[in-house]
């Protein structure tokens, strides 16, 4: 960050002053801009369900509700995040701005995914669809965490520990998130999915999801490894640690 340049009486300097206006009015566009994104993908979720055939499949064929469910979760975390970061750790420079619109593309494509996955499912083509939406959930997620990182470099001076400590188990514990997303991804290629079909009549199923077991198991593991490595962080690393408040001085009077 650019040190202030004083004039005469110790004020900021009116090109200073004007400088920081301009900085926080592009903040605020680009986080306006970027709620309209997010909660027209929220919106979208909805638009990728489609009528069935008949009602009661809406709950017999529950592949459609478990995918509406997981994508809204992820959006509106995505969101959760994306607020942190504007609200303590967002430089409104090139690197950052460029992160952000490429997290925003990926999570529209993530949920147009959605649709198909939807859509390829009942066609046996469910596996692929999957690994298609997955690979957006890894862009969109590892993208914003390129994000954080930036931020937690850029206002390292400036962050307060509180602000450091956040910083540093979001950061570690969604790079272990998105790592076992893309190895699972990676791993389900050369295996089959599960597959669920439901009966739809006499000696007739109908495959109605492709559930990918090792992208979830992959996703878990990596999880915990970057909470695990979080804690380790938050615990030895100097200007992570909390002051234990052992060993102080009682201020005199």
């Amino acid at each position: 960050m650019k040190l202030l340049r004083r004039g005469p009486h110790g004020g900021v300097a009116a090109r200073d002053r004007e400088e920081l206006r301009d900085r926080a009015r592009a903040t605020h566009r680009l986080e306006a801009f970027s709620d309209i994104v997010i909660g027209f993908s929220l919106a979208e979720i909805g638009l990728s369900l489609v009528l069935p055939s008949h009602a009661i499949d809406f709950v017999a064929r529950p592949a459609a509700i478990f995918a509406f469910i997981m994508t809204f979760i992820v959006v509106v975390r995505f969101w959760w995040v994306h607020d942190m970061i504007f609200e303590h750790y967002f430089v409104p420079n090139r690197a950052m701005t460029a992160c952000n619109f490429i997290a925003l593309a990926s999570l529209i494509l993530q949920v147009f995914c959605l649709q198909l996955y939807l859509h390829f499912v009942p066609l046996n083509e469910g596996a692929i669809a999957s690994r298609i939406y997955f690979a957006f959930f890894a862009a969109s997620y590892e993208v914003q965490g390129l994000m954080l990182a930036l931020g937690l470099f850029y206002r390292r001076h400036d962050l307060t520990l509180r602000g450091r400590r956040s910083g540093v188990r979001e950061l570690l514990s969604r790079t272990g998130l998105v790592a076992g997303r893309i190895l699972g991804n990676a791993y389900a290629v050369t295996n089959n999915l599960a597959k669920i079909y439901v009966q739809a009549g006499k000696n007739q199923q109908i495959l109605v999801a492709n559930l990918p077991n090792s992208i979830f198991v992959f996703a878990i593991v990596g999880s915990f490894i970057g909470i695990v490595l979080a804690v380790i962080a938050l615990r030895f690393i100097p200007t992570l640690r909390e002051a234990s408040g052992l060993g102080r001085t009682a201020p005199a009077d």
